[in-house]
């Protein structure tokens, strides 16, 4: 009878009849409303229903209307093969949002299923099951033909073209394969993460869904292979049996059942010397380093071989001098490295490692018999004291000739002269003001304002903050309305870069972890050259509780053999640190056979701040105000930073680290931005400002927070983030 259906719609026109069924026939229609969609023939559509209900002339009909998600559900009763009342709700769709399949199969109760679709499923990823016979029909001349496949090779079901100029029946994909099903475990916790796949077919993986179940056709002998990203992957070779069922454990570790701790020895307090004066050793952190004359051998002849071995992390250029000291991950071959050298509170002229403004200093007239202290500073202290200079670090010298009388205080000259903060810069967070949020204000009502938001769209779909504007302006009364305005970001293959990384951030700051992580993949589809791509799809998976996942991708990315064509090296100081994070947090139940020994090492800070923006191109200053009141600014800007620019557009990254640490740091802190365009001077693109906030970083007591700043205004200072430092 399925075929007898199928061949009797395809010449319906020649004339066919068709008794009718004494009893109402189980229809469910699944009309796909997203945006996509936009462009369907809906009248080839109406011919094929009409021919349909020809031959199924009583029915109920159950219309399931769905684009990110599912939006309505009605029943409609078909008598003798009248569907007007259907048909004019049909034709006044409107097509909106992104696309998913994943809560349909929930809504099929048997009879037939007519799915209209194209195929382009971009949100909540998943093949559903349904309870019936399913006839897939599309009118579009671009459709997915993969995904389409997948739906009928699950499901056993008939795929209907209408887009050609007449029926075409596409032949039952693999119909003689058998359908194998069974579940996904992983230590015992029923898992989605796995990719699943026939070996040696060709054909796209299927995902088990949230609750590990999973359904895929194969023959008997073939070998299924369950592989996890950046994982081990496990084989099972099919048999008879239908019902396969797989643990994965932790991909492969050893697993200890049981760990005494005998006796707890509490080490004897250790104080070390600093810039900021003598200290507990635990409590200054990875940030501050410093050693005495005690420390210098008697017989270093340069100070260069004063430091030799002592500082962690600390290496010098060609030339063995310190000027040409790195004190932190080198990130380009572009821009200068090298950190700054004070000498009793004078900074020393500046060695600079760039490729294109090479230029060598020297530190020979230092005599290492004269020293009193240095002291390395890595972290934010280096840039709260000495601005830009330090924002790579310094290395602070005291000679005993200025040390030698302690009882006259002595002005520190290597601190910002004119950098007492008053206040005058700080501008409370503006209410965004522009011509289409104006407009949707005039609506009285959520339906009159998404009547207003659907005329003047079209004129919008290049603006790449559009979407996300609009979806702020409904979230608050009609949550789910903004969601599906916002996954048009998803849906429209044209999106910007800017436009998806907003759409991530938004995400971020909505603590929307399922979303965040679909917008990360698309990013990566879509951008698989920029670096910054990689490590966003691994901190989606790591916000998403997928911690295994996001190690294996950290881990990859930090040896470079995640993608060997490319250069990670810029992001190297926020993967070492995101890697020792998550082993920290969760070594009992992580596999960590694969994680390089340097990382099982913990690192603390009383707050870590980093700093993302949407592209290389954005210009902006940050201020950071102490909680002395003292300022400094960081510049992203061509006339400050043009190598650093140019090497985050070539390598395809837009992120900077900070870091508080010592009694200074403690109190609030304001972040101030002041927008200053795009280095593209053509480019008049608004962009987003992320400011990331890691209380206690490395500790149990670890917490994050989050600001968003939507910068749109150039030249305009804004308020990006207030801390307060325990």
């Amino acid at each position: 009878m399925r075929r007898a259906i199928i061949w009797g719609l395809f010449y319906f026109n020649i004339g066919c009849g068709y008794s009718q069924y004494e009893d109402s026939q189980k229809v469910t229609i699944l009309w796909d409303t997203s945006l996509s969609m936009i462009d369907k023939n809906f009248r080839k559509e109406s011919d094929f229903l009409q021919a349909y209900f020809k031959i199924k002339q009583n029915a109920k009909v159950t219309l399931l209307v769905f684009s990110n998600t599912i939006i309505e559900r009605k029943t409609f009763i078909i008598n003798s093969g009248d569907w007007s009342a259907l048909k004019e709700k049909l034709g006044d769709m409107i097509y909106d949002g992104a696309t998913s399949y994943n809560a349909l199969g929930d809504h099929s109760n048997g009879g037939d299923i007519l799915l209209f679709t194209d195929g382009g499923q971009n949100t909540n990823i998943g093949s559903p099951n349904f309870t019936g016979d399913l006839y897939i029909v599309n009118s579009k001349k671009s459709y997915n033909i993969a995904n389409l496949n997948l739906l009928m090779i699950l499901n056993g079901g008939e795929f209907i073209n209408l887009a050609g100029g007449k029926y075409e029946i596409a032949p039952k994909p693999e119909s003689n394969y058998t359908l194998y099903t069974g579940t996904v475990y992983r230590e015992n916790i029923q898992t989605g993460e796995v990719s699943i796949r026939v070996k040696g077919a060709g054909g796209d993986a299927v995902k088990p869904n949230k609750d590990g179940s999973y359904q895929i056709k194969a023959n008997p002998g073939d070998t299924l292979i369950f592989s996890v990203p950046c994982g081990k992957s496990v084989e099972k070779s099919l048999s008879e049996n239908r019902n396969i069922n797989v643990e994965l454990k932790e991909w492969g570790g050893i697993l200890l059942d049981e760990v005494v701790v005998t006796e707890k020895i509490r080490e004897p307090l250790e104080e070390t010397f600093t810039a900021f004066g003598t200290k507990d050793k635990n409590a200054v952190g990875y940030a501050v380093q410093s050693i005495t004359e005690e420390d210098i051998s008697d017989i270093s002849t340069e100070v260069s071989q004063a430091i030799q071995g002592k500082f962690s992390g600390v290496s010098l250029g060609q030339q063995d001098d310190l000027s040409q000291a790195e004190l932190r991950p080198k990130t380009s071959i572009l821009s200068n490295n090298y950190g700054l050298v004070v000498v009793d509170g004078v900074p020393m002229p500046k060695s600079n490692s760039s490729v294109f403004n090479s230029q060598s200093a020297s530190t020979a007239f230092i005599d290492p018999k004269n020293i009193a202290s240095i002291t390395v500073l890595k972290s934010l202290a280096a840039t709260n004291r000495f601005g830009s200079l330090g924002a790579n670090g310094a290395v602070l010298i005291t000679t005993k000739t200025a040390s030698f009388d302690n009882t006259k205080k002595k002005k520190d000259q290597a601190l910002l002269t004119d950098n007492v903060y008053d206040g005058k810069i700080i501008v409370p967070n503006k209410t965004l003001v522009t011509a289409y949020l104006e407009e949707l204000k005039k609506g009285i009502n959520v339906r009159e304002a998404y009547t207003i938001y659907l005329n003047q769209r079209d004129n919008f779909w290049d603006n790449p903050t559009y979407f996300i504007d609009v979806f702020d302006f409904f979230k608050g009364s009609a949550k789910a309305l903004g969601y599906r305005i916002l996954t048009n970001v998803l849906e429209r293959e044209s999106s910007s870069l800017i436009a998806l990384r907003g759409m991530l951030f938004k995400m971020e700051l909505e603590e929307n972890s399922e979303l965040a992580l679909e917008t990360a993949d698309a990013i990566l589809n879509r951008y698989p050259l920029r670096i910054q791509s990689y490590l966003d799809v691994a901190l989606a998976h790591k916000n998403a509780e997928n911690v295994q996942v996001a190690l294996n991708m950290l881990s990859t990315i930090a040896n470079g053999s995640i993608n060997p064509e490319l250069d990670f090296s810029g992001l190297k100081k926020t993967v070492d640190r995101e890697i020792r994070n998550i082993v920290y947090h969760h070594k009992n139940t992580l596999d960590l056979a694969d994680v390089d020994p340097k990382y099982l090492t913990n690192i603390k800070y009383d707050a870590r701040v980093v700093i993302d923006w949407t592209t290389p191109d954005t210009q902006f200053e940050l201020q950071f105000v102490n909680p002395q009141k003292r300022f400094f600014t960081w510049e992203h800007t061509l006339a400050s930073n043009r190598d650093r620019i140019k090497d985050e557009q070539l390598n395809g990254y837009a992120k900077e680290e900070f870091e508080i640490v010592g009694a200074e740091g403690k109190g609030e802190w304001l972040i101030n931005a002041k927008y200053l365009g795009n280095a593209n001077s053509g480019d008049t693109t608004s962009a987003f400002l992320k400011c990331t906030v890691h209380y206690n970083f490395g500790t149990p007591e670890q917490r994050t927070e989050q600001h968003l700043l939507r910068l749109y205004e150039n030249g305009s200072e804004e308020l990006l983030a207030k801390l307060r430092v325990k």
